[in-house]
Formats: structure tokens, C-alpha cells, sequence
């Protein structure tokens, strides 16, 4: 589905220059290709022939694109890690496969765009179990360095301390879809699904609670005073001790599509990495 494209696959000039990709693929999660690391953000993996096309448009940087269940009518957007996966398929992280309604090996069509930049998002996390993080904010700049953009309607992943915490983006602006890549952007919270404000009772216990562990604090201040001029020590200690029924890629292919981030000595793997991006801030 390029469109413009010369006799032997010339360009004919710049009217003839094809500005856009599109391209339906089999789509699988990245666990087939043994990347679920990936789960924790938005990059896709794209097939090698991807980026040959893509490197002779003229594309704007970092590469991001749609995808599309047609089929369903959903989409989201995303970035892409590497161009390594086998011919005819696409890797994506799990939850997004969730968001676009698609099955293991069903087609999705991949077609690359422009974003502008996010200037603010609204998310409202999906448990009351977010209420426990002392500093979500931090938690969320964090996370969201993994992100190249967001989508609103989708239900993203964010892992930390070993467990998933599933946000759904309730607002975009200044678009449904934005870059989030070095951008300052406000962010606020939705009340858990789930929550349910606290009766008076409860409160009160609460504030009584608070103010007796205060009062225990302040006892003990002036012992971890005591400790507050001894000299700074540090010790090294010793280092111690997803069935389908769809069709999957052939364990042949997979060597392919796993294990070139970071090679020292796949130059050509190495030329079809996007380079390192920096994440979100923050702002009030």
C-alpha cells in the first residue's frame, strides 16, 4: 500500500515520492518474540522491509505510527523499538492487542504519522490500589519514559515494584493523540475506579490516627537527632544470591527477532534502531 513509486521502484521525482507509509501485518504480542520487557511501554517491532521503505521517506523523527484494527474499528498509536521481526508480522505489547480488540495473528494495519506534542493529560487509575503509592507522580514520570505518545480511550500499563497498575486516558490535549517525548506536560488524576469518599466517621479516625502518630514522632526525634552528626559509612555486601489457537511465527524466525538491542557487532541492527529518547516531565 505504497503509494507513488517510479519504475523499478524509483522515485520519479518528488511528485512521484511516496509520503506515507501503510502496511497490514499479522499481528502477535511480544511475547512471541521473547521480548516481554516491552510490555511496559509502546514500542512495536517492525519488519526489516519497514525500514528500508521508511528511510526513503520522508518521515519526521522519532517514527511514530497508527494502528488499526479495521476490522473492529479501533486504534492507538505508538513508537517503534527496533525492525527485526519476521516479514509479515508485527509485535506489539499485550495491552495494547487488548485496547484494539485483536487476536493473535489477526491483520493490523500499520500506517506511520505525526503527532503534536502533549500539553496535557487526564488518566484515572483503573484500582483503588494506586492510593497506596507514596510519590505517584514520580512513578508516573518514570513509567512514561517508556511511552513515545498517548491515546485517549486507551487503557495503558505502567509496572512498578512488581506489580501492573492499568490507567485509562481520560483526556488528551491538545489532540485525541500526542507525542509524549521531551515535553513538559500536565497531568491530573481521576478518582480510582472503585474508590468511594470516606464518611465523617471514618475521617475522624483517620485524623485522630494521624495525630497520635505525630505526637509518637516527635518523641523520637530527638533520638534520631542523636544520629544525625555520626559520619558517613558505606558497605559493599557480596552479590548473593502467556494458548492461541492462531497462528504463531515459525521458532526458526524468532532468532531474528530477538536479541539485537544493544549488539556490539550487528552493524546493520544497529542502523534500524531508533535512537534513545527521552522521556515526559512532569509540570503542575
Amino acid at each position: 500500500m505504497f503509494g507513488g513509486m517510479g519504475p523499478m521502484g524509483g522515485f520519479g521525482g518528488l511528485g512521484g515520492m511516496p509520503q506515507r507509509f501503510e502496511e497490514c501485518y499479522h499481528c502477535y504480542s511480544v511475547a512471541y518474540a521473547d521480548k516481554t520487557h516491552l510490555e511496559g511501554g509502546d514500542k512495536i517491532l517492525l519488519p526489516p522491509s519497514a525500514f528500508d521503505i521508511l528511510a526513503r521517506l520522508q518521515v519526521d523523527y522519532p517514527m511514530l505510527f497508527c494502528l488499526q484494527n479495521t476490522e473492529k474499528g479501533t486504534k492507538t498509536h505508538c513508537g517503534v523499538l527496533e525492525f527485526t521481526a519476521e516479514e509479515g508480522c508485527v509485535f506489539i505489547p499485550f495491552w495494547m492487542m487488548q485496547n484494539l480488540l485483536i487476536e493473535e495473528g489477526a491483520l493490523l494495519t500499520v500506517t506511520n504519522v505525526s503527532l503534536p506534542k502533549a500539553t496535557f493529560v487526564k488518566l484515572q487509575p483503573q484500582h483503588v490500589d494506586f492510593l497506596e503509592i507514596t510519590n505517584p507522580r514520580a512513578v508516573l514520570e518514570h513509567a512514561l519514559r517508556n511511552f513515545s505518545c498517548v491515546t485517549k480511550g486507551d487503557v495503558i500499563q505502567l509496572p512498578y515494584n512488581n506489580k501492573n497498575y492499568h490507567f485509562e486516558l481520560k483526556e488528551v490535549k491538545p489532540a485525541d493523540a500526542a507525542c509524549i517525548i521531551e515535553t513538559d506536560c500536565n497531568v491530573d488524576f481521576d478518582a480510582p475506579v472503585g474508590y468511594k469518599e470516606p464518611t465523617k466517621e471514618e475521617y475522624m479516625a483517620r485524623s485522630r490516627a494521624g495525630s497520635e502518630a505525630g505526637s509518637m514522632g516527635g518523641a523520637s526525634s530527638s533520638a534520631a537527632s542523636s544520629f544525625a552528626n555520626m559520619p558517613k559509612q558505606s558497605a559493599y555486601a557480596p552479590a548473593e544470591a502467556r494458548s492461541s489457537a492462531c497462528p504463531s511465527p515459525t521458532p526458526s524466525s524468532m532468532s531474528g527477532a530477538s536479541g539485537v538491542l544493544g549488539g556490539d557487532g550487528d552493524d546493520g541492527a544497529q542502523q534500524q534502531q531508533q535512537p534513545q529518547q527521552q522521556g515526559v516531565r512532569l509540570v503542575d
